[in-house]
């Protein structure tokens, strides 16, 4: 980082650990998994779209999808992405953002538990109804789940409220407008 440049909201603990952060980068010639040292944790990517650790606990996920009719059963690992891990060994799945914010991936689980703090996508009242965004779940048991219609989980979060008219401060926009 130059010094000739701060910008005004990196100060103190902040600008420090953005620079500590730039000297590491630099210094680093390995892979983003790899610790400079050990004292270091690993780097989480947000995507999922690094490998799996060696000798991680995997699980089995079978997958329905009543639109073409056909049952998908893949292995995964309990520290990926459930998405990015069955699309890596071939399977055909929706999805959209793959970040949790869209409901594209969505999925009714009829048994079994994930980890999906990251489902921005999800009202909580549904992630407790059992569906899930597998683009930001993470296996923590065999799981048997349907694929849901693009729109579904959508509509059923949100179609009541937006369908019932534009709402504006103050509240409803009146018909005759």
């Amino acid at each position: 980082m130059s010094s000739a440049f701060v910008a005004p909201f990196l100060k103190g603990t902040a600008l420090q650990k953005r620079k500590e952060v730039s000297k590491c980068v630099k210094a680093s010639t390995s892979s983003p998994l790899t610790p400079l040292n050990p004292s270091e944790t690993r780097i989480k990517k947000r995507d999922g779209s690094f490998p799996s650790r060696p000798g991680a606990k995997t699980y089995q996920v079978k997958i329905e999808d009543p639109r073409k009719g056909i049952v998908h059963t893949y292995t995964v690992p309990e520290d990926r992405y459930i998405w990015h891990s069955i699309t890596d060994q071939g399977a055909d799945l929706p999805a959209s953002c793959r970040n949790g914010c869209c409901t594209t991936c969505a999925v009714k689980m009829s048994t079994g538990e994930v980890q999906q703090e990251e489902a921005l996508g999800l009202l909580k009242d549904m992630r407790a109804k059992g569906y899930a965004l597998l683009c930001v779940s993470y296996a923590r048991s065999d799981i048997d789940c349907v694929l849901q219609g693009k729109d579904e989980v959508y509509v059923k979060q949100f179609g009541s409220s937006f369908e019932s008219g534009g709402v504006e401060w103050g509240g409803f926009v009146p018909e005759d407008d």
